[in-house]
């Protein structure tokens, strides 16, 4: 029986053996792992290009000297200001009649100094032909009974009057706003 207990012994001492290497390695592996984290954190922190400082200014927000708080009043004021001059008002005539000899017309385009943006006006008909262009209209200006580009025969015909907004700074487009007319031709 002696031989037997011996046995047993060996095998149970071989397990614990093991066991004890597992644990061994187990951990030499995670002391190797934060080891190499932290040699990586501090290698970055001191040999990174990129290592941002804090730089703390002087210039702080001074007290008050001049200033004064706008009323209300005021307030509404420039508010209406703004207003102005992003509204746009446009005025035409949409029944237009036009002597067919000498293709003048009754057109009025008003251009009204309240807009604050130049504009040209293009009347096209149904059919996609142009029949007159307004050219440059400033703010205050006017155009009073032109010709058209095109002569049309007797008749009635429908199109559309295209007022093109301008930037008064850029000259380019800002938008475009359109409305119905009718010609006749008599």
């Amino acid at each position: 029986m002696l031989g037997h207990e011996n046995k047993n012994d060996i095998t149970s001492d071989s397990v614990e053996k093991k066991k004890k290497r597992r644990v061994i390695i187990w951990l030499i592996l995670l002391f190797l792992l934060l080891f190499s984290c932290g040699a990586g954190y501090l290698f970055n922190k001191v040999y990174s290009p990129t290592t941002t400082k804090k730089i703390v200014s002087g210039d702080f927000l001074p007290g008050y000297k001049d200033a004064q708080k706008l009323t209300d009043e005021e307030i509404a004021k420039y508010a209406q200001k703004k207003v102005d001059a992003s509204k746009f008002q446009m005025i035409i005539n949409p029944d237009i009649i036009v002597n067919k000899s000498s293709q003048s017309s009754d057109i009025n385009i008003k251009n009204p100094s309240s807009n604050s943006y130049p504009i040209a006006v293009t009347i096209t008909l149904d059919n996609g032909e142009v029949v007159y262009r307004s050219g440059r209209m400033d703010a205050g200006y006017e155009v009073r009974n032109p010709k058209l580009d095109k002569n049309l025969k007797i008749g009635h015909y429908k199109g559309v009057a295209t007022f093109k907004i301008y930037d008064v700074k850029t000259s380019k487009e800002k938008g475009k706003v359109s409305t119905a007319i009718t010609i006749v031709v008599k």
